[in-house]
């Protein structure tokens, strides 16, 4: 179960890193220099989130999902659950 666990960790990570650099890269086409003021955005589609989704159509990258972040976490905390309820070797 531990090694499921660390893989569900890693796999999570490595899902996490792809978010933040699709989410920056897309805000960064959108907003420019202001791409901070779409901080919320990473984790949650507020209105302007939606408006800077509908100017990112015309762009080069993929319009960003916060379901990449939410996809992240939960493996991430099943990885920790796993490592968590493993037997323990003595």
């Amino acid at each position: 179960m531990a090694t499921v666990g660390k893989t569900l960790l890693i796999v999570g990570l490595i899902l996490l890193g792809a978010a933040i650099v699709w989410w920056y890269s897309f805000f960064e086409q959108v907003l420019g220099d202001r791409v901070k003021e779409a901080s919320d955005c990473f984790y949650y589609t507020t209105d302007i989130c939606s408006l800077g989704n509908v100017v990112g159509v015309v762009g080069d990258i993929p319009t960003y999902s916060p379901v990449a972040f939410w996809a992240a976490a939960a493996a991430m905390i099943a990885g920790i659950a796993f490592i968590a309820l493993a037997p323990r070797r003595s």
